[in-house]
């Protein structure tokens, strides 16, 4: 029988509708005819004497055992087996003797749960037998409880762990397994075991055991393909003393969500603190030619002053563009390089500057955000012009490992460049540069996962190299 006891009525004893089973093994007939009679209206008796009935039936059905001493010696092993048939229930045996010096046998309580002295009033057994099924059903209480963690347990789709107070796994389940690509049992290993955790996130989801720790922690696990971030949450088990199960739930794209929209508080931030520290010098400038321009009406100041202007102008559609960009891409198409790279060109004021196409962009495409991959290159050809002069020559070709492009020029190069500082916000060695378009060229670099370096071209000049960018067989991208 299984179930919980659910229901209880004057006329018997029952679970999942079916009346508790009493198994009477008794060696004197008379008792048995007796008891059988004083049970049989409360419980479903089964006696092995009734024909057809056989002691493997009773085993069987039987929710309590009630024996006397001549069954109980005669049945020992039968009794023993019997208590141990459903492992995770109680199923008591109570004995009836005549003589009270059988209570205090030792081997007697291994095999027997309650013992009542013959003879016996019919209350006194009543009373005896249900606060035996009263233990048994609090088991079967239990044992459901149990059944339903193990299939919530076994089922969640969030990787967990079952582990002892010294952090040895008791038990997990298929999730977990699958996130630390383990393929077999984790059963005794200690957490500093798996190697998709480092030491800190072991230390982390031990310190989890803490009772009066209430927020949950956010660890890395370094799965076989990629880095993720779980958050861990520990409860401790109630059917399992001195156990507590951690919980471990994605949060990998929350984190990545929360470090970008930093990434954009810091831009703007960096945005606000450049525009305040750069408009001062050219607002000064115009604002002390202005004045002289109105007490003298020298059209040499008025000119200083457009100047100006023309300059704040320009830094502030440069610092809107930097603000602008980041990991904030529109739709990522694949464009013809050599196309992409003569619009840019188009687009900057060049003045008497030549520009050189190696043959080996005609076949090439860039796959990402075409307006945004522009104004790299448009800021690249303005960085040459503005250090290079107006006459500078400018040269972009694929590297020649074939996996990147450059673009280079022949002005003075990179003598007295900071390359630590080349590509941050603000840094320039030009006397009218703003400092901010190498700093727009890798924040868009970044943003599709392309890499940018400077380094000295062939002839003398700057060379700068963009990694990642050139269009392998990827089947995600969309051709324009």
């Amino acid at each position: 029988m299984s179930g919980p006891h659910t229901e209880q009525q004057s006329e018997g004893v029952f679970v999942d509708d079916e009346p508790l089973c009493i198994g009477a093994v008794l060696s004197h007939d008379q008792n048995r005819a007796l008891l059988t009679e004083w049970l049989d209206a409360t419980y479903d008796v089964l006696t092995p004497a009734t024909e057809g009935v056989t002691f493997e039936d009773v085993a069987e059905r039987a929710d309590l055992l009630l024996l006397d001493e001549g069954a109980y010696d005669r049945h020992a092993d039968w009794v023993a087996a019997y208590r141990q048939h459903e492992e995770s229930l109680f199923c008591p045996v109570l004995l009836l003797v005549s003589n009270d010096d059988l209570r205090t046998a030792a081997d007697i309580w291994s095999s027997v749960d309650d013992v009542v002295s013959m003879p016996v009033q019919k209350a006194v057994l009543h009373a005896r037998i249900r606060g035996l099924l009263s233990r048994r059903g609090l088991s079967r209480e239990l044992a459901a409880s149990e059944d339903r963690f193990r299939t919530l347990f076994e089922t969640s789709p969030d990787p967990a762990i079952v582990v002892d107070a010294d952090g040895i796994v008791a038990d997990s389940n298929a999730a977990f397994r699958d996130l630390v690509g383990v393929t077999g049992e984790c059963h005794g290993r200690p957490l500093d075991a798996f190697d998709a955790f480092d030491p800190a996130s072991v230390e982390e989801m031990r310190a989890s055991r803490d009772g009066d720790r209430d927020e949950s922690t956010v660890i890395p696990v370094q799965t076989a393909t990629e880095r993720r971030y779980v958050e861990c949450n520990g409860n401790d088990l109630d059917i399992e003393p001195g156990h507590r199960i951690l919980i471990l739930r994605d949060v990998t794209e929350r984190i990545h969500h929360e470090r970008e929209l930093q990434r954009q508080v810091d831009r703007l931030d960096e945005f606000a603190g450049v525009l305040a520290h750069e408009m001062r010098n050219p607002l000064g400038i115009a604002c002390g030619w202005l004045d002289q321009a109105e007490r003298t009406g020298d059209p040499e100041a008025f000119e200083r002053v457009e100047t100006a202007h023309e300059r704040m102008t320009e830094m502030i559609a440069e610092l809107l563009q930097l603000a602008r960009q980041g990991s904030v891409i529109g739709e990522r198409t694949s464009v013809p390089l050599a196309g992409l790279v003569a619009d840019s060109w188009a687009n900057v004021t060049t003045a008497d500057a030549t520009l050189h196409v190696d043959s080996a962009l005609t076949d090439q495409t860039v796959s990402g955000d075409p307006a945004r991959i522009q104004e790299v290159f448009a800021n690249l050809f303005r960085n040459a012009v503005e250090h290079g002069g107006p006459a500078v020559s400018v040269e972009v070709g694929v590297t020649d490992d074939g996996r990147g492009v450059y673009v280079a020029d022949d002005g003075p190069g990179l003598a007295g460049v900071d390359r630590d500082q080349l590509f941050e916000s603000g840094y320039t060695t030009a006397d009218h540069g703003t400092g901010f378009g190498l700093a727009i060229v890798k924040q868009i670099a970044d943003a599709h996962g392309w890499t940018v370096s400077a380094t000295d071209a062939d002839g003398g000049g700057a060379r700068f190299e963009l990694r990642g960018v050139l269009d392998g067989d990827d089947p995600s991208v969309e051709r324009a």
